[in-house]
């Protein structure tokens, strides 16, 4: 644990020693590590904060520096993604107060962005780097989320069957879901030579490659494509979600492909689901 004084008197070796105690606690806790480094990058932030303002950690700074977060234009999201963060930190790190007494801020649920057919036609159309295509192409055409992408191997693909085996850390599976029919010829030419054991996408340099890097590359290809938009990667997941519903997909055939733990997951889809009333036959 950490006292007043030392955080009164942060400098640059206190910081470092604070956030590594914190991430060995969050490591303890079993945090992803996405979350991990989501934490310690807004924790830096504050602690600077407090050093640069000559702040004691107490509440009142705490709700200095999220006033200060919210007049750069922060959302409501980021403000209580902070707030998690702060709370985390005085209930576990540095043991001030049982929980912060400041109230999160009111989230509006934002409708999940996705692509039309054609726009996901004309982002495939416009990219003429192989690997690209097919990262895009699987991330449509398969549902697979961005890490499953970069930790995806040669081995779980199964072009006999059309499946791809999504697998955790250990290798065990968790879940299938289908391969597109027309990447199979692409596939087959882009894996030639290589060991089923080693990753489906490599950098430059031979190792797997970053979330980062994908989601640049996947701007540039909107860019391209001339798709004024703003959203992320994860809009071809929800493309894929979408437009399966839209096909007549069964719900829970949905749910277990995409690897929902919760069908109400799922079930958001169907908001965003647009049925063309020409193309219904009636039962009668």
């Amino acid at each position: 644990m950490y006292n007043n004084t030392e955080l009164r008197n942060n400098d640059i070796m206190i910081t470092k020693n604070i956030l590594k105690y914190t991430q060995q606690i969050l490591l303890e806790k079993k945090y992803s590590a996405k979350t991990i480094t989501t934490y310690l990058f807004y924790l830096k932030k504050y602690l600077d904060f407090l050093e640069n303002k000559k702040l004691i950690d107490e509440t009142k700074s705490v709700e200095k520096f999220l006033n200060y977060q919210k007049e750069n234009n922060n959302s409501n999201q980021t403000f209580n993604l902070i707030l998690n963060i702060l709370n985390f930190f005085y209930t576990n790190v540095h043991t001030i107060v049982d929980k912060l007494d400041i109230k999160y801020k009111k989230v509006t649920k934002q409708k999940i962005q996705t692509l039309t057919k054609q726009q996901i036609i004309k982002i495939l159309d416009s990219t003429k780097n192989e690997k690209h295509f097919l990262i895009f192409a699987l991330s449509y055409g398969s549902g697979l989320r961005l890490n499953e992408i970069t930790t995806l191997k040669i081995k779980n693909i199964d072009l006999k069957k059309n499946i791809i085996k999504i697998c955790n850390k250990q290798g065990r599976e968790v879940r299938k879901t289908i391969l597109p029919e027309n990447l199979k010829e692409k596939i087959e030419k882009f894996i030639i030579n290589k060991k089923q054991t080693q990753l489906f996408f490599l950098n430059k340099a031979g190792k797997q490659l970053s979330e980062r890097s994908l989601q640049i590359a996947f701007t540039r290809a909107l860019i391209r494509a001339k798709i004024k938009k703003q959203t992320s990667f994860q809009v071809l997941r929800h493309s894929f979600t979408t437009h399966l519903l839209e096909s007549g997909i069964n719900i829970e055939s949905l749910q277990q492909m995409l690897g929902h733990k919760n069908i109400r997951t799922t079930k958001k889809y169907k908001k965003n689901t647009h049925y063309n009333l020409t193309e219904i036959k009636s039962p009668l």
